[in-house]
C-alpha cells in the first residue's frame, strides 16, 4: 500500500488492531449506502429493531398483521441497516500548529492518518478540511481511498493565522448535512472556538474536539528574563519566568482548559486533552474506547 510509506512508524499490528475498531455515532447521524454502522430504517435489512405506527406513504408490506389482528390498528416493523457513515476532520492548520516538540502539526496529522484508516476500513465516507481553507479533501470511501489519502495527509503545511469561530462557522454553512466531525485544534485563538462549535451542532454534527499542545505549552520551567513571540499574531511580551511567574501561568492555563471542557460537557462534546507527546497507540486504542467514541 503506496500511502502507508509517509507514516512508516504505523506497525502491520497496529493497522490490524485499527482495522477492527469502528466508530460509534449516535443517533441523528444519517447512513449512505452499505457500511457496517447499524442505522435506524424502515425496509428489510439485518435486525429488527422495533415497531411503529403506519402512516400514509409506508410500504404495506412491512405491516405486521399479527399485530394489526390483536390491537386493530395497523404498525409496520423498523429494521436496523448496516450503512457508512460521513466523518470530518476539520485541523487547524494555523502557524501555532506547527510548533512544539513533538510537532503539533505532524502529530495531528499522524492521528488523522490513522483514524481516516479506520474510517475507510468500515466502508465510511471520508472528508478533510484545514482551517484556514487551503487543503481539501473530497468525500470518498472503502479500503482502496486509504494509500491516496495518506498521500493527501503528507502533503500539508501550515497557512499563517486563521479565526477559528470564523472558519468553523463557514464550514458547518457550507456542509448542512449530519456528519461525525473531529476537530483538532490547540484553540489558540484569542476569540476562542466555542462559537464555531455551536455552528456545527446546530447543524445536528456530531462533534469531537481534540485539544492538542505540545508540552512546552503548559508545563513552563523557571528560565530567567525572555521574549516571548506568538508564532500566530507575531505579538512579542518581555516576561520573567520567576516561581510565582509561572504559578500563575499555570493557574491561567488550567482555568482555560476547564472552561473548554465545561463547554464541551454542557454540550454533550467529548474533550480530549491530548499533548503531542501521547502515542498514537494509547490515544486511539485505550482512550477512545473509554470516551466512548470506538468499538
Amino acid at each position: 500500500m503506496s500511502g502507508l510509506a509517509n507514516f512508516p512508524d504505523f506497525s502491520e499490528a497496529f493497522l490490524g488492531r485499527l482495522a477492527l475498531l469502528r466508530f460509534k455515532p449516535k443517533p441523528g447521524i444519517a447512513g449512505r449506502g452499505a457500511g457496517e454502522h447499524l442505522v435506524r430504517k424502515g425496509g428489510a435489512s439485518v435486525e429488527f429493531a422495533d415497531f411503529r405506527t403506519y402512516t400514509w406513504g409506508d410500504d404495506f408490506r412491512l405491516i405486521d398483521w399479527n399485530s394489526y389482528a390483536r390491537l386493530d390498528r395497523p404498525f409496520v416493523k423498523v429494521y436496523r441497516d448496516e450503512e457508512g457513515i460521513t466523518i470530518h476532520f476539520l485541523l487547524d492548520c494555523s502557524n501555532s500548529m506547527d510548533w512544539g516538540s513533538p510537532n503539533k502539526l505532524a502529530y495531528s496529522l499522524r492521528l488523522i492518518a490513522a483514524l481516516g484508516f479506520i474510517a475507510c476500513s468500515g466502508y465510511n465516507w471520508v472528508k478533510f478540511q484545514s482551517l484556514p481553507d487551503g487543503y481539501s479533501y473530497p468525500e470518498k470511501r472503502g479500503r482502496y481511498q486509504i494509500p491516496s489519502f495518506f498521500d493527501f495527509l503528507s502533503g500539508i503545511r501550515s497557512q499563517g493565522q486563521c479565526h477559528l469561530n470564523r472558519e468553523i462557522s463557514r464550514y458547518a454553512e457550507l456542509n448542512p448535512r449530519p456528519s461525525l466531525i473531529f476537530l483538532i485544534s490547540d484553540a489558540l485563538d484569542p476569540l476562542g472556538v466555542e462559537g464555531g462549535i455551536k455552528r456545527l451542532l446546530a447543524r445536528g454534527h456530531q462533534v469531537i474536539f481534540m485539544h492538542i499542545l505540545a508540552p512546552e505549552e503548559f508545563q513552563l520551567e523557571y528560565g530567567g528574563d525572555l521574549e516571548l513571540e506568538d508564532r500566530e499574531w507575531g505579538t512579542k511580551v518581555e516576561v520573567t519566568l520567576e516561581e510565582q511567574t509561572v504559578k500563575v501561568f499555570q493557574e491561567t492555563f488550567e482555568r482555560w482548559r476547564a472552561s473548554l471542557r465545561s463547554f464541551c460537557l454542557a454540550h454533550q462534546i467529548p474533550y480530549l486533552f491530548v499533548p503531542s507527546s501521547l502515542s498514537c497507540e494509547e490515544l486511539i486504542l485505550k482512550r477512545f474506547p473509554m470516551a466512548g467514541i470506538l468499538r
